[in-house]
């Protein structure tokens, strides 16, 4: 017999016998995991391997949150926050940004932050004349995402259209998603705006 024992790694000798650390704690199976990490001690792991689309975090393998284009939907850290339909080759913000003259309506489509340096824009009159054709399959995806549908009323383009002789103010198309109508106004009027996304 010994004082003591030696314990072969990853043991150690502790209140008279050679036992794992504390640190080794984790089974590592069950869903999204690939196994251990490092040496086994007593079948347990100090951390474990996440299968794909998981990763290890506050000692489990969680589910990754999801970032980018993910078929009609889009997402910033797991949570949706743009949606297009089948076909459509951008996305769309899911809430309006209220009603604004052009200048406004430009300049906080510019500066609206889908996720991270994503950033949007003011449509095009194509690109709502896009969601009129689309609307009721984008409508779809906002209430399914938490998102509020588009309203049957006129949205402000980017799309030029020419000089009010009258103030000399710039025109803008402005199209209204109830029946896919466009009209030219004045910038200095007031209409809904919906940033999109059209590059990612």
């Amino acid at each position: 017999k010994y004082t003591a024992c030696t314990c072969t790694s990853p043991y150690t000798w502790s209140n008279g016998a050679c036992s794992c650390p504390s640190t080794y704690k984790y089974a590592c199976t069950g869903t999204g995991y690939s196994g251990g990490s490092g040496t086994a001690c007593g079948g347990k792991y100090t951390a474990c391997t996440c299968a794909s689309g998981y990763e290890w975090k506050s000692g489990a393998c969680q589910k990754q949150a999801q970032n980018g284009a993910q078929g009609n939907l889009y997402y910033c850290n797991g949570k949706v926050v743009g949606v297009r339909a089948t076909g459509m080759g951008f996305y769309v913000a899911l809430r309006d940004l209220g009603q604004m003259d052009w200048n406004s309506a430009n300049s906080q489509c510019s500066n609206y932050v889908f996720c991270s340096n994503v950033r949007g824009t003011l449509p095009t009159k194509d690109q709502l004349l896009y969601i009129y054709k689309y609307k009721s399959q984008i409508n779809t995806l906002f209430s399914a995402n938490g998102g509020t549908e588009m309203s049957n009323i006129f949205y402000w383009s980017s799309t030029y259209a020419g000089i009010w002789g009258y103030d000399y103010s710039s025109l803008y198309y402005n199209v209204n998603v109830a029946v896919g109508s466009a009209k030219s106004d004045s910038e200095n009027n007031h209409y809904y705006v919906r940033p999109v996304l059209t590059s990612w």
